[in-house]
């Protein structure tokens, strides 16, 4: 086994047997990891708060080549976020970010990138309205993964510059044409095609400064809920209870 070291953010903690846990870890040089950590429930501890969700740490674990759940060794807190853990709002939808981000993120994938994204999304969070930097970060995360839905043209006839309806099945918008009725669509207009395109392609900070409405911002998380439902066939809890608490509006 080789000895590995680098910044985190945790992502879950699960119990496992009596003493231990099981935490995913999204790593700057490692890409998603899971790692056992043995005898860290013996004792009531501060060491506790280092594997809740979206800390900041920096890790040292034994890498296991032939399993897919490591060793960890040390795990120090580089950052805890506290802004965020005192404010309930932003606690849900930080949690639902790294929900989503462990549903989807392929194991064992290095991406600087998407780690230095997730970062910055959480650290302006801390001051910031949460729900349209949330916006930034799904729409870049679908797109860095290879899952952005097709909208710039109709799936199936090739039209462009078109408002319709959105099919998970076919991985993008359908025009009225194209549309069979017996199949599930949800509605997109161009309006918020343009702006999901605008978020996926620019830099946070722009992002930022898109005038849109909370409506379209809600629909843009309820598109993303429903892509990840379908491709991963995972629900997110933290997702259900945004809703429940009205943060995302049900329709």
């Amino acid at each position: 086994m080789s000895i590995q070291k680098s910044q985190a953010l945790v992502l879950r903690s699960i119990k496992f047997r009596e003493t231990s846990l099981i935490t995913s870890f999204f790593t700057s040089e490692f890409g998603k990891i899971k790692a056992l950590s043995k005898g860290i429930r013996k004792e009531k501890s501060a060491l506790m708060a280092y594997y809740e969700p979206f800390a900041q740490v920096e890790i040292v674990f034994y890498e296991k080549i032939k399993s897919d759940i490591h060793f960890l060794s040390e795990c120090s807190l580089v950052y805890f976020f506290s802004k965020i853990r005192c404010d309930f709002e932003k606690i849900g939808w930080a949690s639902y970010l790294v929900e989503l981000a462990d549903a989807v993120l392929p194991v064992h994938e290095k991406n600087t990138r998407l780690f230095g994204l997730l970062l910055e999304v959480l650290r302006r969070m801390e001051d910031g309205p949460p729900s349209r930097l949330v916006n930034i970060f799904e729409l870049k995360l679908l797109e860095e993964i290879g899952f952005f839905p097709r909208l710039e043209s109709c799936t199936r006839c090739g039209k462009e510059d078109i408002g319709g309806m959105l099919n998970l099945a076919d991985g993008g918008i359908v025009c009225a044409n194209c549309r069979r009725y017996s199949e599930e669509y949800f509605p997109v207009s161009k309006g918020l095609i343009k702006s999901m395109q605008y978020l996926a392609e620019n830099e946070p900070a722009q992002g930022l400064q898109l005038k849109a409405s909370r409506e379209m911002e809600e629909e843009i998380h309820r598109i993303v809920y429903r892509w990840v439902r379908f491709r991963y066939e995972r629900d997110l809890s933290a997702f259900r209870f945004l809703r429940e608490v009205d943060l995302i509006r049900q329709l």
